[in-house]
């Protein structure tokens, strides 16, 4: 036998010796349980002999008390009639033979009792009265001493009330002679169901305090419970069980502290009608079974006849509560009772079979059942006056339940949340097995595009096509950063992604992330304004993919979410720069629909908008600003908001972060323009370049549209340069230019003019400008350092010569030697780029191709390449394969250089490639100068 049965047949023992012990304590208590009524008839009890004082000795008066039906008599007026009879004092109406049966129950009656006892020895007694049904009034020698309702010979006379009390009282003489009116014109019963006790005045507080302490115990682990598997339910474990056994507990608390023995509750509220107290008893009765007949279907998926009857009974007791009057539900209760039994015995039958059948957690359901069993089935009989159960057997019974039960969910639970692990390890793996090649098949294509886009700004392209493909080069790259780390599963299966720190210029990164999305507005005929001001340091050390995607982000959303006026990207210094550290806010506003104060909140929950028709007119899964708020929260900052409904939004972070001043910018010539004229349409766009042109004191005047400007120049005025919109009303910049070198009268013939426009329309805006001399266009958003670099360039003559020779060419590295080299690629986009690249370098170069690894072997063998480029993953034969068989045939002779081309970015990949032989590794995409590299690191002249 293996160690792990070992272990099992030790649990086993051990469950099965602990059950054994529980079941042994539960007999006991039961033996506990079993009560008699104290021997006395004739309604008289010689106590003289007993030492009341003494705290351990007590008794209950439950034997012959003398009886007089359908009469109140005074305590004067019981000494001259003689009682109709003795009866035990426990003994309900409805069961006396003398009354007839069923229903005469109602009336009304006196009970007489004479107790003997040594006043002297015993000067102090208590009594603890129970709840009768459903009035009484106590005298002890012709003293009233408690009462409870009012008692009346008719029902509308008469006031039920049902309220446990304990008095003290100071006895002068030996005899006591107690006299007991009730009423009962409700209930089924009448008279007392439990017995009055007489003891010492301790005594009785014992018992009310020891009754008071379960009570408040047993409501405290009710409710710790209920809470507890409440809070499970509601954050997620959607378990019909858990709600199930949680309301259980707590309608239970209310048949604690409501009802059992001192009635805690109506104690604190002592007013409280007897319908009201009546209709609470019975309903958490009736309502705790149909929870408990659902919890246990749920459970162990029992379906049977039993259960389901017994929560269609429930229902039906319930609907009767409300419906009839009070004899009548207290009647079909005795009923109730009997079914609860059954319905009790039929669950601890099942947990034995389930033992017997060794099912999985069996012996906590049994012992679970047991327990509760045996407190139902104990308080059955003691309502019924069979027995007179101890105080103590609630509590154990019940907490004995709640235990077991807390167990069996627990176990549940754990079974669930492994299941759950499991599955979710699985799909893990399944994602981190779908990323792995996702990486490799969006890689492939994307170096066809950032390669030959590469290749294209190396070649001569006029202004529009070098600002399209800076463009798409930027965005391609921008594109590969988020596959490097969204792709990158180690990290996502190691559950947290890392802030990688570097230096950045901040103008050129807020440029680039405005110009991405310049097109986007540009449609829509929108603004879009990048403000910077000159207090901003030149460097910043930040995560430098993440600040893109959440400003590409918000900046995407803006455009979206506006059909009307300006979007502004800008950053600002918050504070002094300390220890060259700073804080920056970044922000972007827009003057889109707005959002509404109440869904503002609402937003950052993942695939949610404003509301369901902005998803279904503006499209987007509702993602974007839940993943820029997880990225900021991995800087330590928080995405804000602040929106006016129909006037606009505005998104802000603010980010402390490192900074250096850097070198100040230097522009020639600037100060040949001693006063500028501003003509723009937009206030915004007109307060920023105002701020520049402050900076280097010099002179302007502003305008909102091309008539303006035409209506200044007539008046006169002389300015050194125009810096124009396009896009005004009335007059369009380019109309205004026309007009203004047409006509000698503006003196505007070489006015220098620098065109502002937006990314649209970029082929008739050129072939204008050139024809009415416009030297400088910048597309928008501008900043200064593209202000003041049109400015210096329009300053200079023939600047549009000049400016096409600004941007040098990087020189060209050319290897004229006669190599042969293998390229093993199976992307058809990919071989021609590799073959673009390999003809530039080596012109005189031979190059072989291979679609596979098994084609490269062959042709290794019949030629001799200087160098082999190796793709990884392909068909036939893959690359890491195609380098052991080439190497293989080497013998150690000749090592040929062989450097992987790869898409896959997967920790360990690069070490893979050099065990199985290759030199080096260049990752995809690539470009020209990473080739160029490689070539003179291992083919060096």
């Amino acid at each position: 036998m293996d160690i792990k049965c070992l272990v099992h047949s030790h649990m086993i023992c051990r469950l099965q010796n602990g059950f054994l012990c529980f079941f042994s304590l539960i007999c006991l208590m039961v033996f506990s349980s079993v009560s008699f009524a104290q021997s006395f008839k004739k309604g008289e009890v010689d106590l003289r002999a007993l030492k009341i004082e003494d705290t351990k000795n007590h008794v209950d008066l439950s034997g012959e008390w003398g009886f007089y039906w359908q009469k109140l008599l005074e305590p004067k007026e019981v000494s001259a009639a003689k009682p109709d009879y003795y009866v035990p004092f426990t003994e309900v109406w409805n069961k006396h033979e003398q009354l007839g049966k069923p229903f005469k129950a109602f009336g009304y009656a006196t009970y007489t009792l004479n107790v003997y006892i040594n006043h002297r020895a015993n000067p102090q007694i208590s009594f603890f009265i129970p709840a009768p049904y459903s009035s009484y009034k106590l005298w002890i020698n012709g003293q009233p001493v408690a009462s409870n309702g009012v008692v009346a010979t008719t029902k509308e006379a008469y006031t039920p009330h049902w309220l446990p009390t304990k008095k003290l009282y100071l006895a002068q003489s030996d005899t006591l002679q107690l006299v007991l009116q009730v009423a009962n014109f409700d209930h089924y019963r009448g008279g007392f169901s439990q017995p009055i006790i007489l003891g010492s005045n301790s005594y009785t507080e014992d018992i009310w305090d020891t009754e008071l302490s379960i009570t408040l115990i047993l409501t405290g682990i009710l409710l710790m419970v209920a809470l507890i598997f409440f809070g499970l339910y509601f954050l997620g474990q959607k378990d019909q069980v858990v709600v199930f056994f949680a309301l259980y507990c707590v309608f239970y608390i209310y048949r604690l502290i409501g009802v059992d023995k001192i009635y805690y509750l109506h104690q604190v509220f002592p007013n409280i009608d007897f319908r009201i107290t009546f209709t609470l008893e019975y309903f958490a009765i009736f309502i705790c079974i149909y929870l408990f007949s659902r919890f246990v279907r749920a459970l162990y998926s029992d379906n049977s006849v039993i259960v389901r009857a017994t929560e269609y009974i429930s229902l039906i007791y319930i609907v009767l509560l409300f419906v009839t009057p009070v004899y009548i539900i207290s009647y079909l209760s005795q009923l109730f009772f009997f079914i609860i039994l059954f319905f009790v015995s039929y669950n601890l039958y099942k947990s034995l079979v389930a033992v017997i059948k060794k099912r999985k957690g069996s012996i906590f359901s049994l012992l679970s059942m047991s327990s509760i069993g045996i407190a139902v089935g104990l308080n059955i009989l003691g309502y019924f006056g069979y027995i007179r159960p101890s105080s103590y057997y609630l509590f154990f019974g019940y907490f004995g339940f709640i235990l077991f039960q807390t167990l069996i969910l627990s176990h549940r639970f754990v079974y669930s949340f492994r299941k759950a692990r499991q599955e979710a390890e699985q799909a893990a793996k399944a994602k981190s097995e779908f990323l792995a090649n996702m990486s490799h098949e969006i890689r492939t294509p994307l170096n066809g595009v950032i390669g030959f886009t590469d290749l294209l700004m190396k070649t001569k392209l006029d202004n529009t096509q070098q600002q399209y493909m800076s463009t798409v080069f930027q965005s391609a790259n921008a594109l590969l950063d988020i596959i490097n780390d969204i792709l990158d599963f180690s990290k996502i299966e190691a559950g947290k992604l890392e802030i990688v720190i570097e230096k950045t210029n901040i103008h050129e990164l807020m440029s680039q992330v405005a110009d991405m999305i310049t097109f986007q507005a540009s449609q829509k005929n929108l603004e879009v304004l990048l403000n910077i001001p000159v207090d901003v340091p030149r460097y910043i050390w930040v995560d430098v993919v993440r600040l893109r995607q959440i400003l590409v982000n918000l900046l995407s959303n803006a455009v979206k979410f506006t059909e009307v006026g300006e979007i502004e990207l800008k950053v600002e210094k918050l504070g002094e720069v300390k220890n060259n550290n700073d804080t920056f806010r970044f922000s972007v506003k827009d003057t889109g629909i707005g959002i509404a104060p109440q869904n503002q909140e609402k937003i950052f929950q993942a695939f949610s908008q404003e509301d369901s028709s902005t998803t279904r007119k503006f499209g987007g899964t509702g993602l974007g600003l839940t993943i820029s708020n997880k990225l900021l929260a991995l800087m330590q900052s928080k995405l804000r908001v602040e929106s006016e409904l129909n006037k606009g939004t505005r998104f802000y972070f603010d980010l402390n972060l490192r900074t250096e001043i850097g070198e100040i910018d230097e522009w020639e010539n600037i100060e040949v323009f001693k006063r500028v004229l501003i003509a723009d349409d937009n206030k915004t766009n007109r307060s920023l370049i105002k701020g520049m042109l402050d900076l280097r004191k010099i002179s302007y005047e502003e305008v909102e549209n091309g008539q303006e400007v035409i209506d200044i120049l007539k008046k006169g005025e002389k300015f050194d340069l125009l810096i124009i919109d396009y896009h005004m009303p009335y007059i369009d910049g380019l109309d205004t230019v026309r007009l203004l070198r047409q006509k000698t009268k503006f003196s505007a013939e070489k006015l220098p003019i620098i065109l502002l426009y937006s990314s649209h329309a970029h082929d008739y805006i050129n072939s204008e400008s050139d024809k009415l001399q416009i030297r400088q266009r910048l597309v928008k958003p501008v900043t200064i350092q593209k202000v003041f670099g049109a400015m210096s360039k329009t300053a200079i003559r023939f600047v549009e010569d000049k400016h096409k020779t600004d941007e040098l060419k990087p020189a060209q590295y050319i290897d004229d030697r006669y190599l042969t080299v293998l390229i093993v690629e199976d992307n058809k986009v990919n071989m021609l780029f590799a073959r673009t690249i390999f003809k530039s370098v080596f012109p005189n170069g031979r190059i072989l191709e291979a679609e596979n690894g098994k084609l490269a072997v062959d042709i290794f063998q019949k030629e001799t390449p200087d160098i082999i480029f190796m793709d990884m993953q392909m068909p036939e034969m893959n690359g890491l394969e195609a380098t052991l068989a080439i190497r293989s045939i080497e013998n150690g002779k000749g090592k040929v250089p062989i450097i992987a081309l790869t898409a896959g970015t997967v920790k360990g990949e690069k070490e893979k490639c050099i065990e199985a032989g290759m030199d080096d590794y260049v990752t995809k995409p690539f470009v020209k100068d990473t080739i160029v590299k490689v070539v003179q690191k291992y083919l060096d002249k």
